[in-house]
């Protein structure tokens, strides 16, 4: 395995879809590092959390303001299993509308060929095409790959949330 040739090719990539190309990129690293940040919080922390609430919860059941903090301990849970949602919702919206960016980008970079050299540049052409479809294929699988795993611990978090709640009435 060549990693210097690999990384030149992904360079190389990058390249030929423009500035915008290196923006989705970013924008996808940031994606997945909350991505990994909750799935890694929802399979290995949010059970202990659950179990110290629960053991909370337990201490305090009997007191006279036993539903203002059974209320609270819900939201302090749902707080931790909900958390940097939002954020992940944003960037797999903001993704397919950076890859559009890229193609009006891209197709300015043709109309400015066309304008200098005419039509008779194909190879100049293709640069601005590459440029103009590379970042809208880029956007699109960032942001179609993101909704996947958005979805998914969506439902993990919602169905750890039914479980602390069912435990809280128990």
């Amino acid at each position: 395995m060549n990693l210097v040739g690999e990384y030149y090719s992904i360079i190389d990539f990058l390249d030929k879809g423009g500035a915008i190309l290196y923006l989705i990129m970013g924008t996808a690293f940031v994606l997945w590092v909350f991505i990994i940040d909750r799935s890694v919080y929802l399979f290995f922390l949010a059970s202990k959390d659950e179990k110290e609430l629960l053991k909370e919860w337990n201490r305090y059941k009997n007191n006279s303001e036993s539903s203002k903090i059974k209320e609270a301990l819900k939201s302090m849970f749902s707080e931790k299993l909900f958390n940097h949602l939002p954020v992940i919702r944003i960037l797999i919206k903001m993704a397919p509308l950076l890859g559009l960016l890229g193609t009006v980008y891209g197709m300015m970079e043709i109309f400015d060929v066309i304008a200098v050299n005419g039509t008779g540049d194909a190879r100049a052409m293709a640069d601005g095409i590459s440029m103009a479809t590379l970042p809208t294929m880029a956007g699109m699988a960032v942001a179609i790959t993101g909704l996947f795993f958005q979805k998914k611990i969506e439902e993990i978090a919602r169905k750890k949330s039914v479980h602390f709640y069912e435990g809280l009435e128990a």
